[in-house]
């Protein structure tokens, strides 16, 4: 039996792909390599929205094979010239993969990589989480409308998201009938299970570490604290909150640029009490920080898909996000009315409203986080593989049968039911 050789080419290790790569291995008769521009974040390194080295303290190399065009190497930018290389080419044509998982069309090795496929008739499994809800100039969607729809043909299919990331690929002429649902994923169990081992008493004791009140009402915002993310929107929110019988506090759980300004600006709002500002915060603490809130908050101005309302799903918590965050939608992730507070972004009384009334209301406080709670299985690892093995099966039948002959094709019939 010839196995099926799947490649996938991605900028550098991240912890929310390791795992999909890593169960796609474990599928009888699949053969996977992935091929990483850079190993940044594997070994320490500077990130510049952090402001600090850093390195992930999650396996992300475990359990499928590898290869890294650039080791020891982490661009200033991830831009499309910053991660390319001529090298890639010559390590395909020594694997000779039969499909591509191509990870972004923003970077070089992704044109690469497509051009190569439609050299050697492999097929193209596309995945990323753009959308069209976040302004872009007039240039740049004219750009954008000239080139991504030839970029989009040369795609045999597409792993999409959610709501707005199937409305970007509608827009640039992707056919509906190359679409596979999967899930921008995120290692759902790992995140649960910290939430069910949390014994009595625990929470209450870590709060009390952080400083944060036990009986306040914490909405958290996760990640980097840089312009586009707006955290100040969430201070001048608590600012508008007074400080009742029960306190509405802020954690913030990250470091960047603005974490400056946002500390001067607490103090000279009167309410540094009311803030906690964590500090870069790795993975594996990453559940036990976050279940210290109540509440997730994204204020972003620009958000495609910000896999912190994932992992807050799997904790139960109600999401309040600005209207400009791309993962908001009536299948997404963050579902208006369902597990989520919609408000304009920018409008920091809308979200000082939103926050007060989930935080007075508990009758919707706990609908929404039993919708997260509910909505969370649906974006896990688990859900992308299995994606990714249905649009194979489907390639196989159609588009591919000729090519991949060679394969038994048993792989693909039982494919799905080794999925995890």
């Amino acid at each position: 039996m010839t196995e099926f050789r799947f490649a996938a080419v991605i900028s550098h290790p991240i912890q929310h792909y390791s795992p999909v790569f890593r169960a796609l291995a474990r599928v009888p008769g699949v053969a996977v390599k992935v091929f990483y521009f850079c190993d940044h974040g594997v070994r320490e390194s500077f990130d510049q929205g952090f402001g600090q080295a850093f390195k992930w303290d999650v396996p992300l190399l475990d359990g499928y094979a590898y290869e890294f065009l650039r080791p020891g190497h982490s661009p200033q930018q991830f831009g499309l010239r910053d991660v390319d290389s001529p090298e890639l080419i010559r390590r395909l044509d020594a694997y000779q993969p039969h499909a591509l998982w191509v990870h972004g069309y923003g970077q070089g090795i992704s044109w690469r990589a497509v051009n190569w496929a439609r050299r050697h008739n492999a097929a193209v499994i596309y995945f990323g989480d753009s959308e069209l809800v976040h302004d872009r100039s007039p240039l740049a969607r004219a750009l954008k409308r000239l080139v991504l729809p030839w970029f989009f043909r040369r795609c045999d299919a597409f792993i999409t998201i959610g709501d707005n990331n199937e409305r970007y690929y509608r827009y640039y002429d992707v056919p509906e009938d190359k679409f596979n649902r999967g899930a921008c994923p995120v290692d759902i169990q790992r995140f649960a299970l910290v939430r069910e081992a949390m014994m009595p008493g625990e929470r209450e004791t870590l709060r009390r570490d952080l400083g944060l009140p036990v009986s306040a009402f914490v909405v958290a915002l996760s990640g980097k604290l840089e312009p586009w993310k707006r955290p100040l929107d969430l201070l001048e929110a608590l600012v508008r909150l007074p400080d009742g019988p029960r306190p509405i506090h802020g954690l913030f759980v990250g470091d960047g640029p603005l974490r400056g300004e946002l500390e001067n600006r607490a103090r000279q709002r009167g309410i540094s009490s009311r803030i906690v500002i964590t500090g870069f915060i790795n993975q594996r603490e990453m559940p036990r920080m976050l279940l210290m809130a109540d509440a997730l908050a994204v204020t972003s101005d620009r958000d495609a898909h910000p896999l912190s309302v994932t992992e807050s799903l799997a904790l139960g918590h109600p999401i309040i996000a600005s209207d400009r965050v791309g993962c908001v939608g009536p299948t997404d992730t963050a579902q208006p009315n369902v597990n989520a507070l919609i408000y304009p972004c920018g409008d920091t009384a809308a979200l000082a409203q939103a926050i007060a009334t989930l935080a007075s209301d508990a009758a919707l406080y706990q609908r929404l986080a039993t919708a997260s709670l509910r909505l969370a299985p649906t974006q896990d690892v688990s859900v992308t593989v299995t994606s990714v093995l249905r649009a194979l099966g489907q390639l196989r039948a159609g588009k591919f049968a000729r090519t991949w002959q060679a394969v038994d094709a048993g792989i693909f019939a039982t494919a799905l039911t080794h999925a995890p």
